[in-house]
């Protein structure tokens, strides 16, 4: 079964201090895009395996956010069949698009889709934040999304469907997520989250009146690109991508950057 995975954008992404269990709370919209990864899927006879194939340079044997994914399902289920998983990456790694969430949360889909005895979405939910703190937005499909706690709490709301522009990654730079959110301890007076209701009501303006922040600028380089009035120049989760929301056709940009264009 050939199954799309989407990338995902934070048009706000407010990050909270520390917890004592070492996790940050957030205040975010996602909202998938265009772009997509593709996953292969086959499933065979027991006993129990995961074999994933196309992200070799990406991780070790074994520690992909589909392996994960698969052991959980097992886990929780009893499932006993062998899973096969041929990945066509298009999404970018490290770049704050969600690409290895989105991979893990559509495996999970599918093998519930399949299941005798499938899961609510809650319970997938809760099952995919084991994976990692994006998963769920994935797993609950919704387009668009109020995101809050560390990810587990998704609210859909209505999702534009008038944006459009480029997805902007240095082919250079990479950012850990982990590191990044070291680098946010060390701020000093962190700002508050703001209302929901306000960011929503933000969220449908025209965007040259968007006011969203990314805490994570403090610790992304923003690419040299000519930002026009009507347009809106935003990164992406932790980094490093940023999204350039705008009506050109092409954007020509300078050596070590790629453009891809997308809609929402």
């Amino acid at each position: 079964m050939e199954v799309k995975a989407p990338a995902k954008v934070n048009w706000h992404l407010a990050v909270g201090n520390r917890r004592p269990d070492g996790y940050h709370p957030i205040l975010s919209i996602f909202q998938t895009c265009s772009l997509f990864d593709i996953l292969d899927i086959s499933i065979g006879k027991g006993p129990f395996s995961i074999r994933v194939e196309g992200l070799e340079g990406l991780c070790g044997p074994g520690c992909s956010t589909l392996d994960k994914a698969a052991f959980l399902w097992h886990e929780a289920t009893g499932f006993d069949g062998s899973v096969t998983v041929k990945v066509m990456k298009n999404i970018p790694s490290q770049a704050g698009l969600g690409g290895g969430s989105s991979d893990a949360a559509s495996l999970l889909l599918y093998l519930n889709s399949i299941s005798e005895n499938p899961m609510d979405r809650d319970s997938l939910m809760s099952l995919g934040a084991k994976v990692g703190c994006d998963v769920p937005f994935f797993v609950s499909q919704a387009r668009s999304a109020i995101v809050t706690g560390l990810g587990e709490n998704v609210r859909p709301i209505r999702a534009r469907t008038d944006l459009q522009g480029f997805i902007i990654c240095s082919e250079e730079e990479k950012v850990s997520t982990r590191e990044a959110y070291e680098a946010l301890d060390d701020r000093g007076e962190i700002p508050g989250f703001e209302d929901e209701a306000d960011i929503e009501e933000t969220y449908n303006r025209p965007v040259s009146e968007w006011s969203f922040r990314n805490d994570f600028d403090l610790v992304n380089r923003r690419p040299a690109v000519d930002v026009r009035a009507d347009e809106k120049l935003l990164l992406t989760g932790s980094g490093s991508c940023h999204v350039l929301l705008t009506e050109r056709k092409k954007l020509t940009l300078g050596n070590g950057y790629k453009a891809m264009k997308v809609s929402f």
